[in-house]
């Protein structure tokens, strides 16, 4: 490693001095900036080479069989998780069934209690109007009786 690392910084050093001598023999002050953009782009391709070869391991199969493996993994862990994603679907949705029945029954019991307040409402009137009617009976004149 660090002999290759050694070989690429040595590479890249007379890469350096041979292209500053390039730009410092332009033929036009003009070409300057184009030069030094092109040789700051070629400097990176050199130091990106070697980093890139020690990360990827320097054999392209390998890392097409982790890029493999990586993505078998990804889709076990899409499945796991649109498992996971439909059994919590399926508890909303009990307890969403759950509380609307529950909200149901409570409609019903208080339509009950309201039903069961107007008919011993209704009753109690009933029984006021009792009360409350009057029974007139009408008394003609009376007769003096006389007994011998």
């Amino acid at each position: 490693m660090r002999n290759a690392l050694f070989r690429a910084i040595c590479k890249v050093g007379i890469f350096v001095i041979c292209a500053q001598a390039v730009v410092h023999f332009r033929p036009r002050e003009a070409y300057e900036k184009y030069l030094k953009l092109l040789v700051g782009i070629m400097v990176m391709i050199q130091l990106f080479l070697p980093i890139a070869a020690f990360f990827l391991g320097g054999n392209m199969e390998q890392l097409a069989q982790r890029l493999e493996g990586f993505q078998e993994e990804l889709k076990q862990n899409a499945k796991l998780e649109a498992e996971a994603a439909m059994q919590a679907d399926e508890v909303l949705e009990r307890m969403t069934l759950e509380e609307v029945s529950r909200r149901m029954e409570e409609l019903k019991r208080k339509e009950q209690e309201t039903e069961q307040n107007q008919t011993q409402q209704q009753t109690q009137e009933q029984v006021q109007e009792e009360k409350d009617t009057v029974i007139s009976v009408e008394v003609g004149p009376i007769e003096s009786v006389i007994i011998e």
